[in-house]
């Protein structure tokens, strides 16, 4: 059963927002092309094996969690009656073999730490955070790399390696091992949850940014090109580059959760959003779309919503 499911990344997200407002270096773009790929192709791949599972399993996606001051981020967790199955979900294409913990290509030559290395630490960090809070379940950890076109040979800790082929008798003998939960498991779930939401979300990677240097304007949803104008009186919006239409309600909206994870310091008002979206929508539109969704915090002139 999901208990936790996937969504977007939120570094995925931020850069996926900074794309089309700041001028993005080509490391910037391998980095959002890698993102893209891992989340689509890799992870979300994943997941159309786990949402298959039976209600005798918790299947907890994407946590960010800390220990102290070391953070970490676990792809997939399975919580089963009998212990926790960590999955770190790799899309990488080509030809490896294993050597001394690195994975070189068979083609360059060129090496790079193996994830087997990576889940072993997730595995040690996550057993650390379950003993401090009293839990105890053993731990399974298993690298998943879901590519279709990915071969590894000569590998060590063989047992540790999923490849796509593998992937559904995996989860078919997984399946006929399930037994029944105990509310302790729930409360496990619950507990690495709530932990998730109260861990700062992985950035590294996202180019620095201020709000002066990002362009100001309207996003089409459809083909991402900026929107030279909006009608004044027209219920939607149509973009003239590929003839997407958009409610402004809801287009406004996205606007506002764009400026809210780029600018999470920065308060929410009328006027801000105003200039965020380059002065295409009215202080009126603006201000009914927030009344929707947000609290209006009322202090006179510095009013703004949460």
């Amino acid at each position: 059963m999901i208990y936790k499911k996937r969504e977007k990344p939120y570094k995925l997200l931020i850069l996926d927002y900074l794309k089309n407002r700041i001028k993005f270096s080509q490391e910037n773009w391998n980095e959002y092309q890698n993102q893209v790929k891992g989340y689509q192709d890799g992870e979300c791949f994943f997941d159309t094996l786990t949402v298959t599972l039976s209600n005798d399993c918790l299947v907890l996606n994407d946590l960010p969690l800390a220990i102290g001051s070391t953070d970490f981020q676990i792809d997939a967790l399975i919580i089963t009656a009998q212990e926790i199955l960590l999955y770190e979900v790799k899309n990488y294409g080509g030809e490896y073999t294993y050597n001394d913990g690195f994975l070189v290509s068979i083609p360059s030559g060129k090496s790079f730490h193996s994830p087997t290395e990576r889940i072993n630490r997730h595995t040690s960090l996550l057993q650390s955070l379950l003993e401090t809070h009293q839990m105890d379940l053993p731990i399974k950890s298993f690298v998943a790399f879901v590519h279709p076109e990915f071969m590894l040979y000569d590998v060590e800790n063989i047992q540790k390696i999923l490849l796509r082929a593998t992937l559904p008798k995996h989860f078919r003998k997984l399946t006929g091992q399930l037994e029944p939960l105990s509310e302790k498991h729930f409360l496990l779930a619950k507990t690495l949850c709530e932990l998730s939401a109260q861990t700062k979300p992985y950035l590294n990677g996202i180019p620095d940014y201020t709000y002066e240097e990002c362009k100001k304007g309207i996003i089409c949803l459809g083909c991402e090109q900026f929107i030279p104008e909006i009608e004044l009186n027209s219920k939607f919006c149509t973009c003239k580059a590929c003839g997407h239409k958009e409610r402004i309600s809801t287009l406004i909206s996205r606007h506002v959760l764009e400026f809210k994870y780029l600018f999470p310091d920065k308060k929410l008002t009328v006027p801000a959003i105003y200039d965020w979206c380059g002065g295409l929508c009215s202080e009126k539109r603006i201000r009914s779309a927030l009344q929707k969704e947000y609290v209006l915090i009322d202090i006179g002139r510095a009013s703004y919503y949460v």
